[in-house]
């Protein structure tokens, strides 16, 4: 599965550089020789990797208590991003945390030159941190850019597992490729940890999210609202791609709508940009009458006092964004996945979950999960609008009941 058998997640002004980049790990491979570190031992030690965004995160830990089940006693450790620690923090499955924050995936407001120094830093205390561990695993789940493979020289791992999608596969044992086709990002991951005897299934595998000793009472006193009685709803018209989010005519509608067919009901705007705030005080002057319903949300919850709210919540609306795989893992969710990746990046929840997507792709895709329904549409209209609050009204009176 080397050389020309390998097939590049890049475009080929990528790829060349990449094939050259395989041929150079390749060579050194073959040189240098595998370290041998003795047989698996049980329960093993694994090392899981990521240097995705919170969504990829998030899917990844759904792995660890299987892994648990399969070796009660395992050891797992995680390299990720520094974004994500809000995904591990609180979870019990895992032993310790070690950044590297990757420059094709940070996101920070700061200078290309300021990430590769970051990048460079983190990565040099990332293996001072962990190179006496000895691994019987490591799993990286990146198969587009930013794998991390570049560091297992380093490390001492008995059994390494990847993509070699985009570079660096010669460091793997087991070195995987794309399917043919539309896939959803947890069928790679079950093929990886396929390899280290863990059964792990888009349809079966139960979602969670660790919040701790929190309560609901110490969330809405950061609002400054006592918890509220009735119908709780979440909005979140933000996503970290603006080319993805919706205009504003369209939560001006859904909204009109909304509080039309559940007048009683508290509805929270979550977001972390001035788009949120300005959506809310529109909102407020179009519903004078009913502000007292609306509460602003931006920029002051965490993640985990999110998945605190949905919780609580009778139903949320999101676009394509980590509300919209979390929310799902607590309460019946609408999504709308404007230009986005389609069912690769569809939710995996334990409620209710609806996602209108217009990626044509996946226009006859769906997950395989009870509760989960996905519709194909041109455009994001009325239409679209009517159709969702009536199923997602429909799945939240049934949850209730």
């Amino acid at each position: 599965m080397i050389g020309k058998s390998r097939k590049y997640c890049a475009p080929r002004s990528v790829a060349y550089p990449l094939r050259a980049l395989d041929l150079v790990v390749d060579t050194y491979v073959g040189l240098a020789g595998k370290r041998q570190l003795g047989p698996i031992t049980s329960p093993p030690t694994v090392l899981v990797l990521t240097s995705g965004h919170l969504g990829d995160a998030l899917i990844l830990s759904y792995t660890f208590p299987l892994i648990h089940q399969r070796y009660p006693g395992a050891q797992i450790d995680v390299v990720a991003g520094s974004w994500c620690d809000p995904i591990w923090a609180d979870n019990p499955y895992v032993r310790q945390v070690v950044h590297v924050d990757h420059p094709s995936t940070n996101r920070r407001a700061s200078t290309i030159s300021q990430k590769w120094r970051v990048f460079g830093q983190t990565a040099r205390a990332a293996i001072a941190q962990i190179r006496n561990e000895v691994y019987d695993y490591s799993v990286d789940i990146r198969f587009s850019s930013a794998p991390m493979h570049f560091l297992l020289p380093f490390l001492q791992v008995k059994q390494a597992n990847g993509f070699g999608t985009y570079g660096w596969g010669g460091l793997l044992d087991n070195e995987f490729f794309l399917p043919d086709g539309e896939f959803h990002n947890f069928a790679l991951i079950s093929q990886l940890f396929g390899k280290l005897g863990v059964e792990t299934d888009v349809r079966t595998v139960v979602p969670y999210f660790s919040t701790g000793q929190l309560t609901e009472e110490q969330v809405w006193n950061k609002l400054g609202v006592s918890v509220p009685d009735g119908q709780l709803v979440l909005l979140f018209p933000e996503t970290g791609s603006p080319e993805r989010e919706l205009p504003s005519a369209f939560w001006h509608q859904l909204i009109a709508q909304l509080v039309g067919l559940c007048p009683n009901a508290t509805y929270v705007f979550i977001g972390q940009t001035p788009l949120t705030s300005q959506l809310y005080d529109a909102v407020q002057q179009q519903h004078a009458t009913e502000s007292s319903h609306f509460v602003s949300a931006v920029g002051k919850l965490s993640i985990r006092d999110l998945a605190v709210l949905a919780r609580q919540a009778s139903f949320a609306v999101t676009l394509d964004s980590l509300p919209a795989h979390l929310c799902v893992i607590f309460c019946p969710t609408v999504s709308f996945f404007n230009s986005g990746m389609g069912l690769q990046f569809f939710p995996i929840g334990n409620k209710p979950t609806l996602v209108f997507h217009n990626n044509r792709g996946s226009q006859d895709l769906t997950l395989d999960r009870p509760g989960f329904v996905s519709t194909y549409v041109e455009q994001f209209d009325e239409v679209v609008i009517e159709k969702a609050l009536r199923a997602v009204l429909a799945a939240s009176v049934k949850t209730i009941s």
